[in-house]
Formats: structure tokens, C-alpha cells, sequence
């Protein structure tokens, strides 16, 4: 029963911050409603707009067909075709992602069955109110994709709660993965260092985008002033202009890193805009846009080296912290090289995934496509990250213990199961070293004579001379029955009467005689 109200509690919790977001989305729209348009026309508009947007925030796709005033205002002959949004506002959905962060946190005291049972209810609540929603806004000028409504709001939600009990019981789980898998225990120092560099690299590599964008719009400050000025906007309208640059902030900080990184980003077919060259056509009246500047400097060059920079810097951390070592257990070598290849691997997996999601058609025509190519950037982000890890685990290593010799502790070949090498010399006890092989050493063995403690060299045993036999009399000599069991039938039988007769010599003068 205690599990069935873990499941119902989270389902609330999750319908509730579901709710919240779509609630949040219909009031400011509704204030535009109200306030700039007099609370006329349909009130139902508003609340398709305000799920249209909540949707295209958790990455569900949303279809358009224009009604043929909007494509006159428009004045592109694209628009007269329906098209289907795709490019996310994942402001929107951060905040979901955040508020089941908070959840899983608080799930992660739980026990193991209590916390999948509430996650799974959790997820499911959230996947139903996105789906409810999603049936509530369809219209034939916008209809959210109602597949997408339930899995992809549910997906958010699963990796908030998810990816905060990973963070809470990250380190019991990887042993029991590790064991699992039969991994090594040499090798979890060197995974859990990659793990977090790899981590510290992405979200280094889309802080320098972050930087570069801000540093965009306040060059180009006058530039977007007049855009703002050129749209004729209320104060109202301008601030909900601010809040949907908001809502697309996240997809312009991964332009600038996948812009930083080096591959670029497109903004329309057949346009390019990377630190090589700028090719920019029609672009939409943002102004957050303005950032971008048309033209091409040389000095643009410089910024690829931002990303390599930041991946020092995080690899110097790393260094100082997790590959720190200790005097029972120094730092390979290997132990670097490994965390600088695992950690630009997952630093370009997670920068490509963000490309992906940043990516998608931003409206009809030439901007069905936007964003950087994903590919690309998982390429270049995984070879710049990878060579700053390593640079920076090299000079962040003064003042840590130093890096261990190879053959000291644990080497690469114990981590590998190799064992000794064929050439290595092996030791003897008086320090001296034999090169001698593995197979010399059996092949040694195997011809050394096999020898038994037990038995006796006849050689070594001494020698000497036998003694003469003594003159055998009748009752000197005794029989082999009397020599084998003569003292102990004596001690336990008295001799016979008879016996005593016969060997007595006052009645028997032949006794004494000797025989023969």
C-alpha cells in the first residue's frame, strides 16, 4: 500500500507541474488578450496559442496551415502551404525538466521499488496532461502532433526525476554496474573521472556559447533596439517578446556553442554562419538574432579556441580532484589518457544530442531548416574537448602527487588482464635479472627431474661389514616361529610341562649336545 500512494503522490506532484507550466503559458497570453485587445475575440485562441507554446517548449511538433490573410501579411508564398513546426522552445521545457529534478531528489530517499513506481507514475501523469492538452488545442490552423503530446512532455519529466537519482546514488550505482558488467576495480577511478570531465567539458563548451551570445547582443545593442523599435510593439507586447526569446534562449546558447565549436549553424536553406564565413539570407524579425553578425572577421578564428580552453580548465579541476591520487594508489598515465578519450567521447555524444534537439523548422520556405548539424558537432566537440582534458590533466598535475611508473601498483597490463610480458625480466631473490621469458621459465620447469622427498639416495647411506653368522645350536638357534612370535607367546603363555620335560637336562643328557 505504501507503494500505490508513492505512485499516486508523485502523479499528482507531476500533473501539477505540468499544469502549472500550461497555466503560466495561458496567463500571458491571456493578459494580451485582455489588456491589448480588449478581451475581444475568441477566448479559446488564447488557450491554443498557450498550448501551442507549451507544447513546441518540450519538443513536440506542431502543425500550421495559414489562413490566406496571414499568408498575404506574410508575403511568402511558402506560407500558403501547410508546414509543421519543429524547432523547440526548450525554455518552457527546462522549467519541467527543473521541477522534476526537485522531485527526484526528494524520490531518491525512497526505497528502490517505491522510487521506479513513483518515477513511472510520475512520467505517466505528465504524458496525460500533455496529451489532454494536446486534444483540447487541435484546430485546423494548429494541431499539436498528439503522439508527441503524451511521450515527449512524459520523456522530460522521466529524465528530470531520473537524472537526479543518478546524481544522488550515482556512485552506488556504478559499482553495481561495474560488478555487473565485470568491470575492473582499476578502472572505476579513471570512468568516474571521465563520467564528471566529460560532463564539466559539455557544460563548459555551451557556457562559452552562452558568453558569445551575450557578448553578440551587447555589441549589437543599437542593432536590436531598432528592431524592437521597427515592430511597433505595446509594453506588453514587448515583454511577451522577451519571455519568447526566453523560452528560445537554450537553442541560441547551443548555436553558439555549435558556432564556437566550429562547424556553425544554418538559419535557412542554403545559409551558413560559422567563424570561416557568414552566408545570411531573410531571417525573421528577432531581435535576439541581432547577435549575428553578417559580416566576417578574422578575429572570429580565435573563438575555436574558447572550447579547448574551457576543457583545460575543467581537465586542471579534474586533475586536482578526482585523478589527484595518493601515495597507495598513484596516477597512471593510462588513468589520463583514458579519462581525456572517455570524456571527449561523452562530452561530443551530450553537445550532439543538444544539437539535435536545437535543430528543426523555425516556419515555412528556406526556414524549415535551422541549427547546426549535429554530426558535426559531436565530431569536433569530442576531439576539442578531448585534447583540453588531456593539456589540462598534464599542467594540473602540479602540486598532486606525481604520476606512478609503470610496473608500480596497478599497471595498464594488471587492468588488462595481460599479465607479464614475454620480455620482461624476472627477478631473483638476490635482485639479479634473468631475461628469461615465460616459456623459458616453463620449458625450466618442465625438464627439472621430479624428485620425492620420501625416498633415500642408496649412495649416501653408510656402510659396514656384516658380522659373522653365530654357530647355530639347537637351543641357540631358535625356529622362525619362535623367532617371529617367541617373546610374545612367552609373555602371554607359560611354557608347557611337557616342554619343560623334555628340555630338562638331568633327564635328558643329549640336550647339551650340539647338533651335528
Amino acid at each position: 500500500m505504501r507503494r500505490v500512494w508513492a505512485g499516486i503522490g508523485q502523479a499528482v506532484e507531476s500533473a501539477a507541474i505540468a499544469a502549472v507550466g500550461l497555466v503560466l503559458c495561458a496567463l500571458v497570453l491571456l493578459a494580451v488578450w485582455g489588456i491589448d485587445q480588449g478581451f475581444g475575440g475568441d477566448p479559446l485562441l488564447q488557450w491554443r496559442i498557450a498550448v501551442d507554446a507549451w507544447m513546441l517548449g518540450h519538443g513536440v511538433d506542431v502543425g500550421i496551415t495559414l489562413a490566406p490573410d496571414a499568408v498575404l501579411a506574410i508575403g511568402l508564398e511558402e506560407a500558403g502551404r501547410s508546414f509543421v513546426l519543429t524547432l523547440g522552445a526548450w525554455g518552457i521545457g527546462l522549467v519541467t525538466l527543473w521541477l522534476h529534478w526537485r522531485s527526484g531528489r526528494r524520490l531518491a530517499e525512497l526505497p528502490p521499488v517505491e522510487t521506479g513506481i513513483a518515477v513511472v507514475a510520475g512520467a505517466l501523469a505528465t504524458g496525460a496532461v500533455g496529451l489532454l492538452a494536446g486534444v483540447s488545442a487541435q484546430h485546423p490552423s494548429a494541431a499539436p502532433n498528439l503522439g508527441q503530446a503524451f511521450a515527449l512532455p512524459a520523456l522530460v519529466a522521466l529524465v528530470g526525476m531520473v537524472g537526479a537519482l543518478l546524481a544522488a546514488r550515482g556512485h552506488d550505482w556504478l559499482h553495481a554496474l561495474a560488478r555487473a558488467l565485470t568491470i575492473e576495480d582499476g578502472w572505476l577511478r579513471p570512468v568516474r573521472a571521465a563520467l564528471r570531465a566529460g560532463i564539466g567539458g559539455a557544460v563548459g563548451v555551451l557556457g562559452v556559447g552562452a558568453l558569445l551570445v551575450g557578448i553578440g547582443l551587447l555589441l549589437r545593442f543599437t542593432d536590436g533596439l531598432l528592431l524592437m523599435e521597427s515592430l511597433e510593439v505595446t509594453h506588453l507586447g514587448a515583454g511577451v517578446l522577451l519571455l519568447l526569446q526566453l523560452a528560445l534562449a537554450p537553442v541560441a546558447i547551443v548555436w553558439g556553442a555549435a558556432w564556437a565549436i566550429g562547424p556553425g549553424f544554418m538559419l535557412g536553406r542554403g545559409s551558413s554562419v560559422s567563424p570561416l564565413g557568414t552566408d545570411l539570407g531573410p531571417v525573421p524579425s528577432l531581435p535576439m538574432l541581432t547577435a549575428i553578425d553578417p559580416d566576417t572577421q578574422s578575429w572570429m578564428l580565435v573563438v575555436v579556441a574558447l572550447p579547448v580552453l574551457a576543457a583545460v580548465v575543467v581537465g586542471a579541476f579534474a586533475r586536482q580532484t578526482t585523478l589527484a591520487g595518493s601515495a597507495d594508489r598513484p596516477v597512471h598515465w593510462w588513468e589520463l589518457a583514458a579519462t581525456a578519450v572517455g570524456g571527449g567521447v561523452l562530452a561530443g555524444a551530450l553537445l550532439g544530442v543538444a544539437a539535435m534537439l536545437a535543430t528543426g523548422a523555425a516556419g515555412p520556405g528556406r526556414l524549415s531548416l535551422t541549427g547546426p548539424d549535429a554530426v558535426q558537432v559531436a565530431a569536433w566537440a569530442a576531439l576539442e574537448v578531448g585534447a583540453g582534458l588531456l593539456i589540462g590533466m598534464l599542467a594540473g598535475g602540479r602540486g598532486a602527487s606525481a604520476l606512478a611508473k609503470e610496473g608500480a601498483g596497478t599497471s595498464m597490463r594488471d587492468v588488462l588482464g595481460f599479465g607479464r610480458s614475454r620480455d620482461e625480466p624476472v627477478h631473483d631473490a638476490d635482485g639479479a635479472d634473468d631475461v628469461v621469458g615465460t616459456d623459458e621459465v616453463a620449458d625450466r620447469d618442465a625438464d627439472a627431474p621430479v624428485t620425492d622427498s620420501s625416498a633415500v639416495d642408496p649412495d649416501a647411506q653408510e656402510t659396514a661389514a656384516v658380522a659373522p653368522m653365530p654357530r647355530t645350536t639347537r637351543d641357540a638357534a631358535p625356529s622362525e616361529a619362535e623367532a617371529g612370535d617367541g617373546p610374545a607367546d612367552d609373555a602371554t603363555e607359560p611354557p608347557h610341562p611337557e616342554h619343560e620335560r623334555t628340555r630338562d637336562p638331568e633327564r635328558d643328557p643329549e640336550a647339551d649336545r650340539p647338533i651335528g
